[in-house]
C-alpha cells in the first residue's frame, strides 16, 4: 500500500501514516470478522429452521388427536332457550327440549320503604330447602355467623357480609327512596335455600320463607332447580348449565316458561380440514425454508446461507422420506393421495378441497388411521412427529449443528481478542519508532539550518 505524508523532518503526518499501516495490519481481524458473521447467520438461518420444524411438529401432533376427527358441532333451533356446546363423544341426532323452569339462587331484600337500623350484631346464615309447605330442612354444613363489631350503615353490614364469606352475596341498591340491602345465594338450585336470623343491632335482619310474618326481609326470588325434559324424560338439575344429560353435550338454559327447541348434533368434519390445513401450511413453510437456505443461483452466483450444508440435506430427505411410500395394515387410505393431498414439482404440497372433504365425510377412508396409525402401524404423523423429535431433542441433529456454530464463533471471539491485543502493541511500537523518526529529522533540519547560516557568514561566501 502507497504510503503518503506531507512534508519531512517536523512536519511527518504521523497519524496519518500510522493509521495507514495500521489498515494494512487489522485485514487479518477484517477476515476473521468475517468468518463471523458468516457463523452467525448460519445460526441465525438454523434458528428459523428450528422453528419451522418445531410448528409442523405441533401441526403433526394435532393430527395424531383422534378428536380431532370425531368433532361435533350442537345446532339449535331457536337459540334463545339455550345453547349448547358438544365434544367428540357426543352421539350424532336430534334431541327435543323444552324448558319449564331456570335454575335460581334464592334472593332476599331489606324493606323497599323505610331503611333499616343497623348495629353491632350477629347474622346466623342456615343453609337447606324448603319444602313445599313452607318447612325448612337444614342441609347439615352447619350454621354461618356474620359479625358486625361496631358500624352504622348497610354498605358497612354488606362489606362484613362479603368478607364472611358464608356462601351468601350482599349487595346495596337505591331504590330512588331508600337504599335496600339485596342478599343473594352464590349457587343456584333449590337445596341451597336459606334462613338467616338477627341478634343484638341487626335484630331487624331475619327471613323464614316458611314464616312470612316473622322474617323482616322479603322474598325477591326463591331458590328453584331448573325443570326441562328432553325427549320425553323429565330432567332437574340445580344449575343452569347442564353436563350429564345428554353424552358429550353441554347445556346452557337461558328461557323457562315452557319454551321448546330442538338440538341437532351433527359431525364436524371442518375441525379435521382445518388441522389439516395447518399441518400441509407447516409442511410447505418447511419445504421453502429448507429450499431457500440451501439454494444457488448460478446466474446471480449467489448461495443460500446453508447452501452445501449436508445436516440441512439430511433434514429435507428425512423430512421427504416420510411420505415416500404408501402405508399398508391400515383399514382406509393409506396415501395422501387417497384424501386428496398431493406433492408438487417443488416438494410443497396441495390440497384438493373437494376430495378431502369427501374421505372426510367417509368413514371407510378412515383418515385419522391414516395420520395417526391403529396402535400397530404408526400413521404418517405420527412417524413425522417421532423425526422431528429426534431433530429437536437436547442431543439432536439441530442442536449439535448449533453448538458446533457456537463453538465456532467463540474460538473466533478468542482470535479475535488475541490479535487486538497485537495490534495495540504493534500500534503502540508505529507509534514510538515515528515520534523517535519525527524527532530526529526536526533535529537534522534544525542542524542543517544551523550549518547553511554558518556557512554564508564565511568570509567570500557572497561571491
Amino acid at each position: 500500500m502507497a504510503i503518503s505524508a506531507p512534508g519531512v523532518g517536523s512536519g511527518l503526518d504521523i497519524r496519518s501514516i500510522i493509521s495507514q499501516l495500521m489498515a494494512v495490519e487489522r485485514q487479518p481481524l477484517a477476515r476473521l470478522e468475517s468468518q463471523q458473521t458468516s457463523f452467525q447467520a448460519r445460526l441465525s438461518a438454523y434458528g428459523q429452521v428450528k422453528s419451522a420444524l418445531s410448528k409442523l411438529q405441533d401441526a403433526a401432533k394435532a393430527l395424531t388427536t383422534s378428536t380431532n376427527f370425531s368433532a361435533t358441532k350442537a345446532s339449535i333451533a331457536d337459540a334463545t332457550v339455550l345453547s349448547a356446546t358438544s365434544s367428540a363423544s357426543a352421539t350424532p341426532g336430534v334431541y327435543s327440549i323444552q324448558v319449564d323452569k331456570l335454575a335460581y339462587a334464592q334472593r332476599v331484600a331489606s324493606s323497599a320503604i323505610t331503611e333499616p337500623t343497623v348495629g353491632a350484631g350477629d347474622l346466623t346464615i342456615t343453609f337447606g330447602s324448603y319444602d313445599a309447605g313452607g318447612a325448612f330442612t337444614p342441609d347439615g354444613s352447619g350454621a354461618k355467623t356474620v359479625t358486625l363489631a361496631a358500624g352504622s350503615t348497610l354498605a358497612e353490614l354488606r362489606d362484613a357480609i362479603n368478607a364472611a364469606k358464608t356462601g351468601v352475596t350482599a349487595r346495596v341498591i337505591n331504590n330512588g327512596t331508600v337504599d335496600q340491602l339485596v342478599i343473594s345465594g352464590d349457587a343456584s338450585g333449590a337445596a341451597k335455600a336459606f334462613q338467616i336470623s338477627g341478634s343484638g343491632g341487626l335484630a331487624g335482619f331475619s327471613f323464614d320463607a316458611g314464616n312470612p310474618g316473622g322474617s323482616t326481609l322479603g322474598s325477591i326470588q326463591a331458590a328453584q332447580d331448573a325443570s326441562l325434559t328432553i325427549d320425553g324424560i323429565a330432567v332437574t338439575r340445580s344449575s343452569n348449565t347442564l353436563t350429564d344429560v345428554i353424552d358429550g353435550v353441554t347445556l346452557n338454559l337461558t328461557k323457562g316458561m315452557g319454551a321448546a327447541t330442538t338440538i341437532t348434533v351433527a359431525r364436524n368434519d371442518e375441525v379435521a380440514k382445518t388441522a389439516i390445513n395447518d399441518f400441509v401450511a407447516a409442511y410447505n413453510e418447511v419445504n421453502k425454508l429448507l429450499r431457500d437456505q440451501s439454494a444457488y443461483n448460478a446466474e446471480t452466483k449467489k448461495a443460500g446461507t446453508l447452501n452445501g450444508d449436508s445436516a440441512i440435506r439430511s433434514i429435507r430427505n428425512q423430512v421427504r422420506d416420510v411420505f415416500r411410500d404408501p402405508l399398508t395394515g391400515l383399514t382406509g387410505a393409506t396415501a395422501l393421495s387417497d384424501i386428496g393431498l398431493s406433492f408438487k414439482a417443488d416438494g410443497s404440497l396441495s390440497i384438493d378441497d373437494t376430495k378431502l372433504t369427501a374421505a372426510l365425510a367417509d368413514p371407510t377412508k378412515n383418515v385419522a388411521e391414516l395420520f395417526g396409525g391403529n396402535g400397530t402401524i404408526s400413521g404418517y404423523a405420527k412417524t413425522l412427529g417421532d423425526t422431528l423429535t429426534s431433530m429437536l431433542e437436547s442431543d439432536g441433529l439441530l442442536t449439535s449443528r448449533t453448538d458446533g456454530i457456537n463453538r465456532s464463533i467463540k474460538a473466533l471471539d478468542a482470535r479475535k481478542e488475541a490479535l487486538e491485543f497485537r495490534l495495540e502493541r504493534i500500534e503502540a511500537r508505529y507509534t514510538a519508532q515515528f515520534t523517535a523518526l519525527d524527532t530526529m529529522m526536526a533535529s537534522m533540519t534544525q542542524t542543517g539550518n544551523f550549518l547553511t547560516q554558518q556557512l554564508a557568514n564565511l568570509p567570500g561566501a557572497n561571491q
